[in-house]
């Protein structure tokens, strides 16, 4: 009789395993719908830049960076995108890149150049402020 009931416990713990399986799914779903997406990979998971094309996974679906085009730094220091990357010549997408390179680079100079400048006038006003 004690064999039957051994025989009977690990059949039965199966579908209890699996009911909570189920029940963690379900609640890491309730989760993962609450909390919003991630929009970059976790630091370190360079398992999406193998194929030479960065890519990243969005619910399921690999999007390719490069579908996206280069970043633009505008002259307020945004971040946009060229809206008809996907649209463009190979040839043009090189000369945009070559372009952008430079202008990007130049941009941000110029940033950071003003932020410095700015943080020094605010640090020479608090000291002259502390000698008054």
């Amino acid at each position: 009789m004690s064999s039957s009931t051994s025989s009977q416990q690990p059949s039965a713990e199966p579908t209890t395993t699996t009911n909570n399986n189920n029940h963690q799914t379900e609640e890491q779903n309730e989760d993962s719908s609450s909390k919003p997406t991630l929009a970059l990979p976790a630091p370190g998971d360079f398992s999406s830049m193998t194929s030479g094309t960065p890519s990243l996974e969005v619910n399921g679906q690999d999007i390719k960076l490069d579908l996206l085009g280069p970043v633009v730094v505008n002259e307020d220091g945004t971040m946009s995108r060229i809206d008809n990357w996907h649209e463009m010549a190979d040839i043009e997408k090189a000369n945009v890149r070559r372009i952008l390179v430079k202008r990007n680079n130049a941009r941000l100079e110029r940033l950071r150049a003003e932020r410095d400048q700015a943080n020094a006038d605010e640090e020479a006003a608090a000291k002259g402020s502390k000698d008054n």
